[in-house]
């Protein structure tokens, strides 16, 4: 069996944790045996058998169409909106009837699994775009080994411990403004790794001004993944914070759960998922409130710290064990 990946859009336009993810994934495959390889565009040779796509939204709509045309497998490893608001349903509902919602429904139709990475996005696959449980499946994103392996070295109570820290690119969503304004506030150590998304310059002229007038916040303008310098941060800081307004299954999240790192997270549904419990979770539009989060979460990291149990389903050979389980299955 031949399995070619496409992902959403080239990654020289976006580039984050979901494409992050997609080579991660290849990679644990990959190193299973499998004969899976990246679809070069501008190849003519369709010997393959299986497409494996990322993203489900009007982008691989044309590709999803022709792979089935061609008699190919398709499976689709996708995110989806947790629609927490009225408005985010009623948005929805009126794009499923006149734009492109009704486009991606229709897509669902030539899909052959899609890959939800947690059981509350399945079900959300299920109401919204009425997928039947045979052509779901629930894998979650993967955490690099040396997370597991570093876990056993990672001093908690060590006083060296003295920083929170947050990892993501910097813009809106992430909510990093309101979290150093917070910690500028409380006298916090706070550390941002990652760097300003095209766009996003004025949030980051925010940012910046409350740096330039606090003594306790350090921003690192991106480091590698999985690298050193970024594990040594990873396993010396006191507590995690991620306070985005929209996420799915963030992975610096499920890393600093792996290293047994307490978190505080925004109080919004993807907090809510197996993976993140015990956390701290704080209002996101609220300053006192983040305040009062960090203050506990500094204070008291101990009772805010995940289980590491659930999170083994996060290491490579299980997340590759499992799609290698689900290629089988359309053989």
């Amino acid at each position: 069996m031949k399995i070619k990946y496409l992902p959403y859009q080239p990654h020289c336009f976006a580039f984050g944790g979901f494409e992050l993810q997609m080579l991660s994934t290849f990679n644990a495959v990959k190193a299973q045996g499998l004969d899976v390889q990246k679809l070069d565009v501008w190849s003519r040779d369709s010997t393959f058998d299986v497409l494996h796509c990322w993203g489900i939204d009007i982008a691989n709509y044309e590709n999803v169409y022709w792979a089935k045309r061609s008699q190919k497998k398709v499976v689709v490893t996708a995110l989806i909106s947790y629609f927490e608001t009225f408005k985010q349903v009623a948005k929805f509902n009126l794009s499923s009837i006149f734009y492109k919602q009704r486009l991606v429904k229709e897509m669902v139709d030539y899909i052959d699994v899609i890959v939800a990475i947690n059981d509350e996005q399945a079900e959300l696959f299920k109401k919204f775009y009425k997928v039947p449980s045979h052509k779901l499946s629930v894998i979650p994103n993967i955490v690099d080994d040396r997370f597991f392996e570093l876990r056993s070295q990672v001093k908690n109570n060590d006083p060296t411990n003295d920083y929170i820290l947050c990892v993501g690119n910097i813009c809106r969503r992430k909510n990093q403004v309101l979290l150093a304004q917070a910690c500028a506030e409380n006298n916090i150590p706070l550390i941002l790794i990652g760097k300003t998304i095209a766009g996003e310059e004025q949030y980051e002229t925010q940012l910046v001004r409350i740096i330039e007038k606090s003594v306790n916040i350090q921003w690192i303008k991106g480091l590698e993944a999985n690298s050193d310098e970024l594990l040594k941060y990873f396993m010396n800081c006191r507590a995690f914070a991620l306070l985005s307004y929209m996420e799915q299954q963030p992975i610096s999240l499920l890393e600093a759960a792996v290293l047994n790192k307490p978190l505080i997270i925004a109080n919004r549904a993807y907090a809510k998922q197996k993976y993140y419990s015990g956390s701290y979770l704080v209002n996101t539009d609220s300053v006192a409130h983040i305040k009062k989060g960090v203050d506990l979460i500094w204070d008291t990291p101990e009772v805010y710290r995940p289980n590491i149990e659930i999170l083994q389903d996060c290491k490579g050979s299980a997340v590759a064990g499992a799609y290698t389980n689900l290629y089988e299955r359309l053989k």
